[in-house]
């Protein structure tokens, strides 16, 4: 028989396995599930391993959040895009802004970074005016947002080639099978230069746009006031010195 006295130990019994319960089911709503594609230097991939700028970023806010970003995973740029829609995957990086992916996702208040997007040619093409391009060959990234206007303007004036990744074009434009690409800046030099394409340059003239990229999240998934908590722990991050190192690490000089 239960006397008043064990009364209190079994209510003291009973919440803590309530609250663990409880603080179980927060911590398995904590976006944890990560994708992203590759997209030097932003995301890069060996072996064993996926860095990248996006990525460190990523980790240092994850960590001063109390939250392990560890485990993230690359596919192609339209498939992690799927995944994010149909919630799949908690979150993705790094995306611009477009009024369609808001219909399935949060964007944080505060961009990862600022991202110039400019055509690229070989030395000696170079443009200086979109209207340059009017009869060459383009080439660009299926399922890539670059603008509406960019978009009417290649459709009506060039001939236009699509392929799944940046490297692609690049390849494509060293050889001639294409007259210019367009490619974000920092993307571009890193192609570049780790292709060893000394006669690729941007064109920096004619700017595509100039927008920023985010790490976006699944509303399917994903509570809104952690969009907003990550995005205060982002801003607060940027105004450290190990932000600035890391910028650094990246880009010398800064685009």
């Amino acid at each position: 028989m239960k006397t008043h006295a064990q009364r209190p130990a079994f209510i003291f019994c009973l919440t803590l396995v309530m609250s663990l319960l409880l603080g179980n089911g927060v911590a398995a709503q904590q976006p944890t599930k990560l994708v992203c594609d590759i997209w030097p230097p932003y995301q890069t991939q060996t072996a064993t391993d996926i860095s990248g700028l996006s990525v460190e970023i990523v980790q240092a806010v994850y960590k001063r959040m109390g939250i392990p970003a560890n485990s993230i995973q690359a596919f192609p740029w339209r498939r992690a895009i799927e995944m994010l829609r149909h919630g799949d995957a908690d979150a993705l990086f790094s995306a611009n802004y477009t009024q369609e992916r808001q219909i399935f996702a949060y964007y944080p208040s505060e961009e990862l970074f600022q991202s110039p997007w400019v055509i690229w040619t070989r030395r000696g093409d170079e443009i200086f005016s979109l209207d340059d391009l009017k009869g060459k060959t383009i080439g660009v990234v299926s399922g890539y947002s670059y603008t509406p206007e960019f978009w009417d303007f290649i459709n009506a004036n060039c001939i236009v080639e699509s392929v799944n990744a940046d490297m692609a074009n690049f390849k494509k434009l060293n050889v001639g099978r294409v007259d210019a690409t367009v490619a974000e800046y920092g993307n571009g030099l890193y192609l570049a230069t780790n292709l060893r394409y000394n006669n690729i340059v941007p064109n920096q003239a004619v700017t595509i746009k100039r927008d920023g990229l985010y790490i976006i999240f699944s509303r399917k998934k994903v509570a809104e006031d952690f969009v907003k908590d990550f995005s205060s722990a982002l801003i607060e991050f940027k105004k450290t010195n190990a932000h600035t190192k890391l910028w650094g690490k990246y880009f010398q000089p800064s685009p």
